[in-house]
């Protein structure tokens, strides 16, 4: 009997929340395309700056193409 209640105080013991909750995690920085190459930091690369070059590549490159939609809309057809 004495060997039931102390492997149930031990096991109520061992339940306690003392632990103190994860941090919260940031979003994740840049595009969803250029996560893999963020990652590339354990292996010696510095995956930031060569991720938010590809990120700026993307972006100027979206932004030409909706340039070019819009001046083909603009155009009358012929």
């Amino acid at each position: 009997m004495k060997r039931a209640l102390l492997v149930l105080a031990l096991f109520a013991a061992g339940c306690g929340s003392d632990e103190p909750p994860p941090p919260e995690q940031k979003p994740p920085e840049g595009r969803a395309e250029t996560q893999s190459i963020r990652n590339t930091e354990a292996v010696g690369y510095s995956g930031k700056a060569i991720a938010d070059k590809v990120d700026a590549g993307i972006k100027a490159n979206e932004e030409q193409v909706k340039k070019a939609e819009r001046e083909s809309e603009e155009q009358p057809a012929e």
